[in-house]
This record gives C-alpha cells, structure tokens and sequence, in this order.
C-alpha cells in the first residue's frame, strides 16, 4: 500500500488510478505504486483557469525492487461548484486543450521536427488524458532543468526572441496542418478571450477596469487625461475587443496559443545561464485567428518594459522574418503577406493590448496579500472590491499607469473605436 500524502486534490486521484496511469505509460503491468504524494504546483497569480498538482510517485517493478521515483504534472478543472469552472466551461477549454494535446501537439511538432528542422522539444509529453475527469497528466519538465520564467521581472531581450522564434515555428505548422487536413480546427477552435459566442469574460473585465476607474482618483493628472475614456472603454471592452478578433479579408491566419505569457513558457538553459529553448504549455485557449493576437497579448504581459514601449516595431519585424522563413520550409500554399502588410495587420488588432494591458497583466504581476482568483474578479460584494482594488492600486502599477496609458492612448485606443 503507498504511503499517501495529500493537499487539496481532486477525490479521485487515489494510489489506483496514478498506478493504473503508469503501468500503461511505462508499459508495465508489474508496477506497483508504493509512495504517492501530491502538491500544488503553481503559486497565486500563475494559474486562473486550471488547478495544477505536481505528483511526486516512488514505485517498484517485478525487475528491480529498489524505489524507483517519478515526478508528473495534472492539470484538472475547477471543481463544479467553483464560479470559476461555470465561467469557462462555454468556452470550451478543457475540451480543446485535450484535442490539443492528444491530437494537434503531436502532428505540430512532427511538422517542426521534419520539416523546419528545430529538433528541440516543443512541448510537454503527455502521460495519460481523461476525458471523463477533464484532466491532463504530463511530464515533469522541470526534472529535464527546464524552468518558468520571473513573471514579475518578466523577459529580456534574449528570452523575448527565442519565445518569438519558437512561437514563429508554432504559427507556421498550424497554417501547414490547417492546409493538409482541411477542417482540422473549424470545431472549438473559435472561442478566445473574445468571441461572438459567450461573454463570460464580461463582468470580470468591467469589474476590473472599474477598479482603474476608481484608481486614477489617485493622481489628478492621469484623472483629468484618462478618467473618462476608461469609463467608456467600460461599457464598450467586449464590442472593441471582439472587433480586434475579427478575421478581415487578406489577414494571414493560424492556430494562435492564445495566451502566451511568461508562466506559460519553460526556459532550458546552457552552463552560461543562457536559453537554448523554450517551449509552450497551457493550450486552452488556442484559437484560430491571426498571430497578431499572439504578439500583442505576449508584449503586454511578458517583456520588459522598455522592449514593449520602445522596441516592438523591431520586435514584429523579427517575428514576422522568422515566420516566412518557417512558411517556406512547410512549403505553405497560401498568400504570405509583406512586411508591411503584416505591420498593418498588427495594428489593426492592437485593440487587443488594451485588455492585456489594462485587464490581465496587473493580475498576473500582483505579489501582494490579497488572494485574487476568477471568484474575487467576478464578485460584487466588499470582499471582491477590496481585493480588485488592491491589485489594481500597488505601488508598480500605478507608476506603469504614467507610461501605459500614454503609450496606448496615442494609437487612439482609448477613444471611441
């Protein structure tokens, strides 16, 4: 019998269900479990969506009786009764990240192995999905030394452009996959943060940008400049940001990830301490719609500050090279676009850095006492004010106000659209 120890997991994932997993993974029937432990794997502000428990496993085998240790990541839905899980269950997310990893992944990264010849891991391994539980067991990435990124000091310059190469790649096997297996992504590939089907997201990004709202009481300069053009952005973030997920006619359209932001990135290292890859975990929200969404979503919440204000022109013309060079090597049949209609395509969906800017990021940066959570942001009662205003309100983010709001404010992002 294993020794069990647990923190909050789900009720079924007891000694014979892990064991049951393994002895199919390892191909072995003799394997018996003898330890199991679970923990959680990720920390407050890392994860919204998804519970994620690392599992720490010793087994022995008819060959050998000495314990043998394992590490695995599961990745599960809210429980049923969370607010959070009513809220995403429409968009499909746990339906599509197991499509993603037991079908798409695979072919993606057959696609870049062969064909762009980046023989570099891709993405986790997957032990065992379940479909009826909602849940995906992996491969311990950090085991092979890969880690997550800072998400407070976020990405320099070196990490930024591996991401962009590597998410280059991702890009142009999707548009490959896409053209050979026509029809592959029509069915719940179209439910991103916006979308013209559910408005889950609604209430928890008025909510939150009600708390900036009330935040520029704090500075009368930014009141008198930006005040009024929040309370608008209030009552119009779903019309504008659907409009920025519009596919219009000539976009260059792909699988985008779709929420490609620093936890969502494992970093391998040389001896030097530089990265030699990185790959891409949570598919949730994968969509099929331009890449641009991508670019904008991962400057506004993962770069360096100064890379995102003064260098991201720079930084689409890297991406973009990258892109066609990938597109060649998959031998893509459709129109390439220039660079300059790709920048154009860039700015016409860069309504979509509003919402990264101003709705997530300071979500996903908050190191303070408050445990915010989906429930929290959806919440009218005292508590979930407290605990918005207190995310909105550090002492960082109110100085990022001084350059953010001018930076997208001069695009005329806040006005009316």
């Amino acid at each position: 019998m294993a020794e069990e120890t647990s923190c909050k997991k789900p009720a079924w994932l007891t000694e014979e269900y892990v064991e049951k997993k393994l002895r199919i993974y390892f191909n072995n029937d003799s394997l018996n479990l003898v330890k199991l432990e679970v923990k959680p794997a990720t920390a407050n502000g890392e994860n919204y969506a998804s519970v994620m428990n690392r599992i720490n496993v010793e087994y022995i085998t008819k060959d050998s009786k000495d314990k043998k240790p394992a590490t695995f990541l599961l990745k599960t839905t809210f429980a049923d009764k969370d607010p959070a899980a009513h809220l995403l269950i429409n968009y499909g997310i746990y339906t599509r990240e197991i499509d993603m990893y037991e079908q798409i992944l695979p072919q993606l990264a057959d696609i870049v192995r062969k064909e762009i010849q980046d023989t570099r891991k891709l993405f986790a391994a997957t032990v065992n999905v379940d479909r009826e539980r909602d849940s995906i067991l992996f491969e311990d990435l950090s085991l092979e030394n890969y880690k997550v990124a800072c998400r407070l000091k976020k990405l320099d310059l070196e990490h930024t452009h591996l991401v962009l190469g590597k998410l280059a790649d991702f890009h142009a096997a999707g548009a490959a996959l896409a053209e050979r297996k026509p029809g592959i992504f029509d069915k719940n590939y179209d439910r991103g943060f916006f979308n013209k089907h559910v408005r889950g997201y609604e209430p928890i990004m008025k909510n939150i940008l009600k708390s900036l709202y009330r935040t520029l009481e704090l500075n009368q300069d930014l009141k008198e400049r930006y005040q009024k053009k929040i309370s608008h952005l209030i009552e119009n973030i779903m019309d504008y940001g659907e409009r920025s997920t519009s596919v219009n006619p000539g976009d260059f359209v792909t699988l985008a990830h779709g929420d490609i932001w620093t936890t969502n990135v494992m970093f391998k290292y040389d001896d030097e301490g530089h990265p030699i890859n990185a790959i891409f975990i949570d598919f949730q929200f994968s969509v099929w719609n331009s890449p641009a969404i991508d670019l904008h979503y991962f400057f506004s919440t993962s770069i360096h500050e100064n890379l995102r204000l003064e260098h991201q022109t720079e930084l689409v013309q890297f991406y973009y090279y990258k892109l066609v060079e990938a597109l060649k090597k998959v031998k893509h049949l459709g129109k390439v676009p220039s660079l300059f209609d790709f920048q154009q395509q860039f700015r016409a969906k860069a309504f979509y850095a509003v919402f990264s800017s101003l709705i997530f990021e300071p979500t996903m940066v908050y190191n303070g006492k408050e445990e915010p959570s989906i429930e929290s942001f959806l919440s009218d009662d005292e508590e979930g004010l407290r605990i918005r205003d207190a995310v909105i309100q550090t002492e960082e983010s109110q100085k990022k106000l001084h350059r953010i709001l001018p930076f997208l404010d001069q695009f005329g992002l806040l006005d009316e659209m």
